[in-house]
């Protein structure tokens, strides 16, 4: 042991960005399976995931079942962590995709996942007892990373990364806002966005993004007419959960509006 000292039950506070994935269904998915099965599943799986981490410079902090938890910017410093993480995000979706014919021909189900990324200032360290510790990440911004994971679920999304991660992207990523939210156990609102390409994407996405953020500033205005005119358009040209989602927000408010001290915050209290 060259550095028994480092050996320590100690953490610093260091400025990092936080990834949470998790495959939808899975208690589903593993009841479709025999114990053989699912061991090489979940081997191939969190094999093709780690790599990725690890090829942008992550670390995989530990595996929770299907979970998987990964930092950036320790225990090595990353001036590049926010980009580094969102773009391992994007590889990890693309990777997925890429199995699922080989799963297909296995007889497993389809497979998706959903990831959450933010980026702050969180405890990093040996975490545990004097008998068993471990290296890993704590604290509120750990939390709200985790938080957004699961909001992928409601807005019908692959990655959602928070307006941290957003702001310490510097450009680099087209990303489309998505709502503000504020998440469980958080007093503060938050602005929350869907990361869809490294770089610089083609027209159509871009305008297809524009539009949609066009509603969104209606809807937040309360003008649920001029919203649900984009919202119908959109999700007749291009269907997607999200679209489906703000159409039937939209169609309420029309029936419905909201009251007068509504300020377009949407609140969750799943975790």
């Amino acid at each position: 042991m060259k550095r028994p000292e480092k050996l320590t039950l100690a953490g610093e506070e260091k400025d990092l960005t936080i990834l949470f994935s998790d495959i939808r269904d899975f208690t589903a998915l593993a009841e479709s399976m025999n114990p053989k099965q699912l061991s090489s599943f979940m081997n191939t799986y969190l094999t093709a995931m780690s790599d990725i981490v690890m090829s942008t410079g992550g670390m995989v902090d530990k595996y929770i079942g299907d979970a998987i938890v990964a930092i950036w910017g320790a225990p090595l410093d990353d001036p590049y962590h926010a980009g580094n993480a969102v773009k391992a995000a994007l590889g990890m979706k693309q990777a997925v995709e890429s199995l699922k014919e080989k799963w297909r021909r296995q007889g497993i189900p389809c497979v998706d996942i959903g990831i959450g990324i933010n980026t702050g200032i969180a405890s990093v360290g040996n975490f545990g007892s004097e008998r068993r510790f471990e290296y890993t990440v704590l604290g509120d911004n750990v939390n709200l990373a985790s938080r957004l994971e699961g909001l992928n679920k409601v807005y019908g999304t692959p990655i959602i990364i928070s307006q941290f991660t957003r702001e310490a992207l510097n450009g680099g990523f087209f990303c489309r806002k998505i709502d503000v939210v504020r998440v469980k156990g958080k007093t503060v609102p938050i602005e929350i966005f869907e990361p869809l390409a490294e770089g610089e994407p083609d027209p159509a996405l871009k305008a297809e993004v524009e539009l949609f953020e066009e509603a969104l500033k209606h809807y937040a205005r309360k003008d649920s007419p001029a919203a649900l005119k984009i919202i119908t358009r959109l999700q007749a040209e291009n269907p997607s959960p999200l679209y489906r989602l703000y159409l039937n927000r939209i169609q309420q408010f029309c029936i419905t509006p909201p009251p007068d001290d509504w300020n377009g915050i949407s609140s969750f209290q799943i975790k």
